[in-house]
């Protein structure tokens, strides 16, 4: 490892606003911004004229960016971002293996290589654009569920429900077992869309993208992807909300009442959702308390307590219940 590779490393967390592949990307916190601001025009437009003001309080309030709870996102964020860069993105499952062994298989059933190819042209990369964009959004909504049905993964996932306020920088509270095994998972989903497309077509698709990110998931990250970690309220409502994972709905994920238990799992598409009866689609306005029930809402408020919880917790669970229910 070179001394520019340790330099970019240690840089990266403070690199994220400059790059469109990082959900804090510049643009997408503006168009965030723009849409709360549209919010609080709709919402409190009387207000506006009679206290400027009150617009820069409603999007950023002190109660909840001073919070200790903030504070330790804050702290986290460019810790753990640093030791993602040299601990966990290394050893994560990436799409090659996978994209390999299904093209292989592929090839063993069928006998014959040459039988399925034929040429790739706007159809397929239309295609490969929106195959890849489903992989990834299923790899995420399925370790999202199995983060919260198997208590060992629990553990390790209630890093990020921990928050009791929500910012922009509450996306990246994630334990590092949790990225790693949402990102291997989902490496082996997009490989296998990849080996499939690459043993179809003479020509492995690209995807139709920007700034290099798939199109689908640049414009959902711009479409105030950022509001679903705040405290303002963006439902989708109707036939939208049962096909799109509105801010209102991942808040909800967020509650603390027993009601908003294992609901709206998904990341971009509510219909993952919506087949497994997870889906609660808010149709009102909700007074939300986030954060952990009971006793434990207070216990991760250190970034040392974040990364060495999980891991007693687990140990607790291994040598008490085993893999049974939560208790």
């Amino acid at each position: 490892m070179t001394w520019q590779d340790i330099l970019s490393g240690v840089l990266s967390p403070f690199l994220y606003g400059a790059q469109p592949d990082q959900r804090i990307y510049w643009l997408y916190l503006a168009s965030a911004l723009l849409i709360a601001l549209i919010v609080y025009y709709l919402n409190y437009k009387t207000r506006v004229a009679d206290n400027p003001k009150s617009i820069f309080e409603f999007c950023f309030p002190k109660r909840i960016y001073k919070h200790a709870s903030a504070i330790t996102d804050y702290k986290f964020f460019i810790i753990n971002r640093i030791a993602y860069f040299f601990f966990i993105a290394p050893v994560i499952l990436g799409s090659e293996f996978s994209s390999q062994a299904i093209e292989s298989t592929l090839v063993t059933v069928f006998d014959q290589p040459e039988g399925l190819l034929i040429q790739s042209g706007w159809l397929a990369t239309i295609l490969m654009t929106i195959a890849a964009i489903l992989a990834m959004d299923l790899a995420i909504f399925s370790t999202h569920l199995l983060q919260h049905r198997v208590p060992l993964l629990w553990e390790f996932h209630k890093v990020h429900h921990s928050a009791e306020v929500l910012t922009p920088i509450t996306v990246y509270r994630v334990h590092p077992v949790d990225d790693l095994f949402t990102g291997s998972v989902g490496g082996l989903m997009a490989g296998a869309v990849f080996g499939v497309f690459s043993f179809i077509y003479a020509e492995t698709p690209g995807q139709i993208g920007v700034d290099g990110l798939n199109i689908i998931l640049f414009f959902f990250y711009f479409l105030g992807y950022n509001l679903r970690h705040t405290h303002i309220w963006l439902p989708y409502r109707g036939i939208w909300g049962k096909l799109f994972i509105s801010p209102a709905h991942h808040q909800i994920h967020h509650g603390t009442e027993p009601k908003y238990y294992d609901r709206n799992f998904g990341f971009i598409f509510a219909f993952w959702d919506w087949s497994a009866g997870s889906l609660c689609v808010p149709e009102r306005y909700q007074e939300i308390e986030f954060g952990l029930a009971g006793d434990e809402a207070s216990e991760y408020h250190g970034v040392w307590q974040i990364y060495t919880l999980p891991f007693v917790k687990a140990y607790h669970r291994i040598q008490g219940w085993g893999l049974g229910q939560e208790s």
